[in-house]
């Protein structure tokens, strides 16, 4: 009588943890996930990360392409696997009659699941696709910058920095709340994270240029960005010691050519060169450094 007590409750436990981590996984998607993802998507991502990065480039992505999706199927299969343990556990008590209908349900959830997973996932892909078609590193900020003076004005700009603002605080709530987005390769050329700093750079060099000018989402953009990065840097155990400048990116461009560039395009003289320099660094080295250490973990720039 006592073992059968004690099965059941083992039971019992199985299917509550199963559910308490289908919950929290599926149906908090601004929270953090639970252990059994997290621990899932940290084994499966240290091993296939770390022997991608000993393997050539053509053999290295295909690998790296099936992280995010193994991980979540694994997920899946555990989250079957366990509930169907902890019903045979439950066999003879009235528990058991309920099984087809949490199998039923949990399939559901995993569907729902990765339907929002896809749709992240698409939605980070769609606006980073618009920008490839005119820039293609962080060097190309200035230009970027430029071509929203000449063809716009303030008020498109800044359409683009409110643009990029929900952009940003939609990829660090689901990236934290589903991890496994940010293991899924990039769809196209420029990948996400260089396409963030980009972003950040033009709105950076706006508020170092022309402070006062700036369009008003100018510092939103650049604080939203510069949490993301960090947070999302956080999540990958990533730590940086303090840096005074961020070159990342921007190696073979001169600051007095972004200056000229930019106010030739029209944009006002609001402070010197050292003045804007010193602004322009403070802000970026809160979020480029991240993101490209982000990059180097997920072997983005390995050749």
């Amino acid at each position: 009588m006592v073992i059968a007590v004690m099965t059941a409750l083992v039971g019992g436990a199985l299917v509550t943890g199963v559910w308490l981590s289908v919950l929290l996984t599926v149906f908090t998607p601004r929270g953090r996930p639970s252990r059994l993802v997290r621990g899932t998507l940290r084994t499966l991502a240290s091993v296939l990360v770390a022997v991608a990065g000993r393997l050539p480039r053509r053999v290295r992505e295909p690998l790296l392409d099936l992280c995010a999706p193994l991980a979540v199927f694994t997920v899946a299969a555990i989250w079957l696997g366990v509930s169907s343990a902890g019903f045979a556990l439950l066999d003879g008590t009235p528990l058991r009659e309920a099984e087809w209908a949490s199998r039923g349900l949990l399939l559901a959830a995993v569907t729902a699941y990765l339907l929002r997973f896809l749709h992240a996932y698409g939605r980070r892909e769609r606006l980073v696709a618009r920008l490839a078609g005119s820039v293609c590193g962080p060097r190309d900020a200035d230009a970027l910058l430029a071509a929203y003076l000449r063809t716009g004005s303030r008020d498109h700009l800044d359409t683009l920095f409110a643009e990029w603002t929900g952009w940003m605080t939609e990829v660090e709530s689901t990236h934290i709340a589903h991890p496994t987005l940010t293991f899924r390769r990039p769809a196209g050329d420029l990948d996400w994270l260089k396409a963030a700093v980009i972003v950040l750079d033009v709105a950076a060099l706006t508020e170092a240029l022309a402070p006062s000018w700036a369009p008003a989402h100018t510092r939103a953009l650049l604080d939203t960005g510069t949490r993301c990065m960090q947070r999302l840097a956080a999540e990958l155990c990533i730590r940086l010691p303090p840096v005074p400048v961020s070159l990342q990116g921007r190696e073979e461009s001169n600051f007095s050519d972004t200056l000229r560039v930019a106010h030739d395009a029209g944009l006002p003289a609001e402070c010197d060169a050292q003045a804007a320099w010193v602004v322009f660094q403070h802000r970026r080295i809160g979020y480029a450094p991240h993101a490209y250490a982000i990059e180097a973990r997920l072997h983005y720039e390995l050749d």
